[in-house]
């Protein structure tokens, strides 16, 4: 985690700032995808509960929560490098307990999640200072996976990959979407992960929805189900996406599910340390264009993930990401036709030296149940 706290560090003296300070959500919940503040928490010091506040400073470093806490704190971010503080109050009023040179006369904050309560507490109790809001500061740091969230990263894909591949053998005319969502989180919880995001389970026209839930809609025999599901291992996400029939695949499914797959399949084959999320995004949607379903297909081909289920960095058409070794994105292509049904295919990567290595090994040939 020391090696977390220089490179922030190194952010603030691009950012011009003395200190900066980041903060976990009261209600944050750390066995889902967390939310940008409990990411940047975790990241830093490792900590994993919530009401937390983490301070980096150019020599010191602070960690604030309350009793509930403590225990878990004291272990949690024992080799991180941070001072624990126990707050008795308002865990920003534990500021104003910190001597005031240690924050220097700018302090950063995310204007992400700064709200206007929180920014009128450190007006209050950080006197004096400037407050200069950054975007996005953390989750450029966060971009780049060392070894141990890589770890992380595939046993959250391999605890998804095993669940979906036992509840496909459950899958028959007449099963509710919602019966399959429920049996795939209970095998997440029972494999020692958690649920990353809401289980998408989409089938025959539902397919048509990018962010189908999982509804009381019965399968029938000769539709596509599109599963959009990811579990979570210590905080990390995985996000897999597969499309099967429940019978045998007609002409024109045949046809849409393999311009996808082909589609995914040219995207991560450019995808390499340099290359640019808008130039790699292209590649799919060019593929898919030519096929004639491009207007079909309306979301960006990808994006990061780690603490967060959406997270940086960004393949799409608007994107200004160049990707770097270390990086973790997914790859999903869809079309989504109304009336008719939806295809997606998506994998997690990790880009390489070289290349990149596909995290998750559920298999993308067409299943017919």
């Amino acid at each position: 985690m020391t090696d977390r706290v220089k490179l922030v560090r190194k952010k603030m003296k691009e950012l011009g700032v003395d200190s900066f300070i980041t903060a976990t959500p009261a209600n944050a919940d750390p066995n889902q995808a967390g939310t940008h503040g409990w990411a940047n928490v975790n990241w830093l010091t490792g900590y994993t509960g919530t009401n937390g506040i983490a301070v980096v400073a150019k020599r010191s470093a602070y960690f604030i929560t309350d009793f509930r806490y403590t225990e878990q704190a004291k272990k949690q971010t024992k080799d991180s490098g941070f001072s624990l503080r126990i707050a008795e109050r308002d865990l920003y009023g534990e500021l104003a307990e910190i001597k005031s040179s240690a924050f220097g006369k700018k302090v950063g904050i995310e204007s992400e999640n700064i709200t206007v309560s929180i920014r009128k507490k450190l007006r209050k109790y950080l006197k004096n200072k400037k407050l200069v809001e950054t975007e996005g500061a953390f989750s450029e740091l966060r971009a780049v996976k060392d070894r141990s969230e890589v770890y992380h990263l595939r046993q959250a894909t391999k605890i998804t990959d095993e669940s979906l591949q036992e509840v496909l053998q459950l899958v028959k005319p007449g099963i509710r979407e919602l019966d399959l969502a429920v049996e795939l989180e209970y095998r997440f919880r029972s494999k020692g992960g958690f649920i990353a995001f809401d289980t998408i389970v989409a089938s025959g026209w539902r397919g048509a929805l990018p962010h189908g839930k999982a509804s009381t809609k019965k399968i029938r025999k000769g539709e596509m189900i599109t599963f959009d599901i990811g579990a979570s291992y210590k905080g990390y996400c995985a996000d897999l996406t597969r499309t099967v029939v429940l019978g045998k695949a007609n002409k024109k499914q045949k046809e849409v599910y393999n311009t996808v797959l082909q589609a995914q399949l040219a995207a991560i084959d450019a995808i390499k340390p340099g290359a640019h999320g808008k130039e790699v995004d292209r590649i799919a949607r060019d593929y898919i264009d030519d096929a004639g379903y491009g207007e079909y297909f309306g979301h960006g081909l990808g994006h990061g993930i780690g603490l967060i289920v959406h997270d940086t960095p960004v393949l799409s058409p608007k994107s200004d990401w160049t990707l770097k070794e270390g990086m973790v994105t997914t790859v999903e292509p869809g079309i989504y036709i109304p009336n008719w049904g939806g295809i997606r295919i998506e994998d997690d990567v990790v880009v390489t030296s070289k290349g990149c290595s596909i995290l998750n090994k559920s298999p993308k040939e067409l299943i017919e149940l």
